[in-house]
């Protein structure tokens, strides 16, 4: 499996798609269509799904406001570095560690985990509690691959992190509180029931729910679709995946309706926290108990605006619960604008372009404590922005600059 660079992604992903209801066992590209079914048949008695997956806590769907962010910055010329952003003040401290060109970020508590992909193949974990130190770093390997991508980091409520790979078939577990970065790796949950014919699933977005893991896959042979986007569900005691159908030959997963699951966000409607909303071609809004997705936002609602396809980058719920900001490619690509649109036909009931002139890094959209935060990757003039919802309005008149493009950031907890 050939590993992509995040530079390429939205590039390389122009190439996948997802066709109509399937399950994991076809390898078979059925077309470009981005609409579908869900996977899970209703019951006759009740007119709803079955349980298929019981989770034992809410979904972690990450923070909903902070006080700080952590900020990768890169360009693919200058050095790539990480700094932090005081959401209150607000004010960046830039280069406080070098990054590299392809860095994805997670956090739990005092930890901040940078994974850097493509090519790169490194987990550094830097200590937060004082002076952002580095606390150690180790080599992620697969014997699968000699470059098994690691995509992400998700924690569970023991701690323990959980790395999937995009050119291996595997989650990897990691301990981070173990002393030597040598003990960090704890083992792996073998995805290899989903893989296609090059050996990997191609995973990529996690979701913690309890002791249940939800791990979002693609399933691409030289990045050409073989069916469908799935959600795997592992329960993690076992260590193992669910089969959510076991009647049906082969493992079964949560199908979706659009390609390539980017991020997953709380659903505002679901109080249990069970219910989850995913970036495709569109908004879906998956069920994890019930394994059923159906279009919150509708792909072709989205086309009233030209957003089309794999367009859609990066998304974050309003403060009100009934619409959604989307960051899409406006035009060509890397230009970018910020779009709100109504979960469900709410107001706005089609796409409004509110900022545009953007450029685009790697899923920089947050809305925290009601501020929208959005990294603008414009090589001319490089800046974090910030608006307040509210009133409308950019809270910094020239954004927070930047000497080198913002390119990830994340609340930290």
């Amino acid at each position: 499996m050939t590993s992509r660079s995040a530079l390429l992604t939205t590039a390389l992903a122009l190439a996948a798609c997802n066709p109509s209801k399937g399950d994991t066992d076809s390898d078979t590209d059925t077309g470009t269509e981005t609409e579908g079914q869900g996977t899970t048949d209703m019951s006759p008695t009740t007119g709803e799904a079955p349980v298929v997956v019981e989770l034992d806590a809410p979904c972690d769907f990450g923070l909903e406001d902070a006080d700080e962010l952590a900020l990768v910055t890169n360009d693919f010329v200058a050095a790539p570095g990480l700094g932090r952003v005081a959401t209150d003040e607000p004010l960046i401290t830039p280069d406080i560690l070098p990054a590299s060109t392809d860095t994805a970020l997670g956090a739990r508590a005092d930890w901040l985990v940078m994974v850097h992909r493509f090519g790169q193949n490194r987990i550094d974990v830097v200590d937060r509690a004082g002076e952002w130190l580095l606390r150690g770093s180790v080599d992620v390997t697969h014997a699968a691959s000699a470059d098994p991508n690691p995509q992400g980091v998700t924690f569970d409520g023991d701690g323990l992190a959980y790395v999937p790979l995009f050119a291996a078939p595997a989650v990897q577990i990691y301990d981070f509180s173990a002393a030597e970065s040598s003990a960090w790796l704890q083992g792996e949950i073998d995805l290899s029931p989903f893989a296609d014919d090059d050996g990997s699933p191609e995973a990529g977005v996690a979701l913690a729910c309890g002791r249940v893991l939800f791990v979002g896959i693609q399933r691409l042979v030289d990045f050409v679709p073989v069916d469908q986007s799935f959600l795997v569900a592992i329960d993690l005691d076992a260590r193992a995946v669910l089969d959510l159908d076991a009647e049906t030959d082969g493992a079964q997963a949560i199908g979706l309706l659009g390609p390539y699951p980017k991020q997953i966000r709380r659903d505002p409607a679901d109080d249990t926290g069970h219910t989850a909303l995913v970036l495709t071609s569109g908004v879906e809004r998956v069920d994890l108990t019930r394994g059923t997705s159906e279009w919150a936002v509708a792909p072709e609602v989205l086309a009233a605006a030209g957003i089309d396809g794999f367009d859609p980058q990066a998304f974050a719920v309003a403060p009100d619960g009934a619409s959604v900001f989307i960051t899409a490619t406006d035009g060509e690509f890397p230009a970018a604008a910020v779009f709100q649109v109504g979960l469900d036909s709410a107001e706005p009931a089609e796409p409004v372009k509110l900022f545009a002139g953007l450029n685009s890094g790697d899923r920089m959209l947050e809305q925290l404590g009601g501020w929208l935060w959005f990294g603008d990757a414009n090589p001319a003039d490089p800046r974090v922005r910030v608006w307040d919802i509210a009133t409308n309005s950019e809270l910094v008149s020239d954004g927070l600059k930047t000497a080198v493009p913002p390119w990830a950031f994340i609340p930290l907890p």
